[in-house]
């Protein structure tokens, strides 16, 4: 596996790889001169050297050139001493050339080859012409770098809203990424003044907490939620993620008081053993009685009775002869006013063999009708032809009969007469 080392150019950028090359011993913190692509560079150890995974590393690994000296350090002075001039002379020829940009920071390379300038605009510009100006100017070679608002307050640092110095200029390597959805997480205001940097953006340490405060409050009941406490039900009414409590206003008193998931938990399991051992002893919930209203009770109320209350009734009676009254009143042969106490057993033997007259003629198969032919020339009544020859010719029917009103079905039988109910 391939040595390398942890190489870092500022407190607060990423961490590169390169090649330790024989230059040793190396330890966490110190300075050393590496070779870049914009030449060599003054950096920091981030850690020392180890071996990594061949997977790990993604391009061609720089040298280490030596180990950084006072004179470095010196030049390097030196140069970042010039940084306030160079950047006037530079605003002036913008102003000359009417390009729309805002100058942020000028920045020598170590070896003062290179002169880079960080700024920002709404949108791009062509900076081609300038580009030539500022080369004949400084005599050196000219970059010039569009940067958006992170990346402007992490060039030029700053105190925070908490009073503490910019993460992103002391020791965040990259921006985080964050949400509107954590701010709501975390129940912060939705104020974009509470909830932005000095970037305009929003706060990098919304996300330093996210996980935690998903986490508890995934273990806390939810606001709006009613929970069993040592002190009777209530509702939450907040949730203190620090403390991981709830807030509950109990439902008797109407007094806030705060509890831990542990207390809600026996609580809940207190009840619920006082629940199972009522149950063994057969005690029912009173809200289960008092939505089993008998029928009597819906007839005082001015409410009809329906036939689901008339089979959870016959559920609940073992008498025979109350069950075939109960049948009757269900299928009509009594009438719904009928009072079932002022059946006799000759009412319901009557009523049985009615039922039972009722449910022949139903499963008996009608007759065949027989086809008419009238004769155009004959003033005699229509000639009755049955549909099988062999049958012998029906007797005349009565009138009225059912024949010849043209009625197939049987009649119904006679419902018996409604009772008085003073009797």
């Amino acid at each position: 596996m391939p040595v390398v080392v942890g190489i870092r150019f500022k407190d607060s950028g990423k961490t590169y790889y390169f090649d330790p090359n024989g230059v040793a011993p190396l330890g966490q913190g110190d300075h050393v001169i590496v070779e870049t692509v914009r030449g060599p560079e003054l950096a920091k150890v981030a850690y020392p050297p180890r071996d990594v995974e061949p997977e790990e590393i993604v391009s061609e690994l720089k040298p280490v050139l030596r180990r950084a000296e006072d004179a470095d350090f010196d030049r390097l002075r030196q140069l970042n001493a010039r940084h306030t001039e160079v950047l006037a002379r530079c605003a002036e020829k913008v102003q000359e050339h009417g390009l729309p940009m805002r100058l942020v920071k000028a920045e020598y390379s170590f070896d003062g080859s290179r002169l880079t300038f960080y700024f920002t605009a709404e949108k791009r510009v062509d900076f081609r012409a300038l580009v030539r100006d500022l080369a004949r100017t400084f005599r050196t070679r000219i970059e010039l770098r569009q940067i958006g608002p992170r990346d402007e307050a992490k060039l030029l640092g700053g105190i925070g809203p908490c009073g503490r110095l910019l993460c992103c200029a002391t020791f965040l390597p990259d921006y985080a990424r964050v949400s509107i959805k954590m701010a709501k997480d975390q129940d912060l205001p939705l104020n974009p003044t509470k909830i932005s940097g000095v970037c305009g953006r929003l706060l990098c340490c919304l996300s330093y907490e996210h996980e935690q405060y998903v986490s508890v409050k995934g273990r806390l009941p939810r606001k709006g939620s009613w929970v069993q406490t040592p002190d009777g039900p209530g509702e939450v009414v907040s949730v203190n993620v620090l403390r991981e409590t709830v807030i509950v206003a109990l439902a008797s008193t109407g007094v806030q008081e705060e509890f831990s998931p542990a207390q809600l938990g026996e609580a809940i399991q207190r009840v619920g053993e006082i629940a199972r051992s009522r149950n063994a002893e057969g005690i029912t919930p009173v809200a289960k009685l008092e939505r089993r209203s008998t029928p009597e009770r819906r007839s005082e109320q001015g409410q009809p009775r329906r036939g689901g209350e008339k089979r959870l009734l016959r559920d609940e009676i073992e008498n025979p002869d109350v069950l075939d009254a109960l049948t009757l009143l269900e299928e009509g042969f009594v009438d719904d006013d009928f009072s079932l106490e002022s059946l006799d057993d000759e009412t319901l033997d009557q009523s049985a063999q009615e039922r039972g007259a009722m449910s022949t003629l139903r499963s008996s198969p009608q007759e065949p009708q027989s086809r008419q032919w009238v004769d155009p020339e004959s003033d005699d009544l229509p000639a009755t032809f049955p549909d099988n020859p062999d049958q012998p010719e029906a007797p005349p029917t009565p009138p009225g009969s059912p024949a010849q009103t043209g009625r197939t079905t049987p009649p119904h039988p006679r419902r018996r007469r409604r009772r008085d109910r003073g009797a």
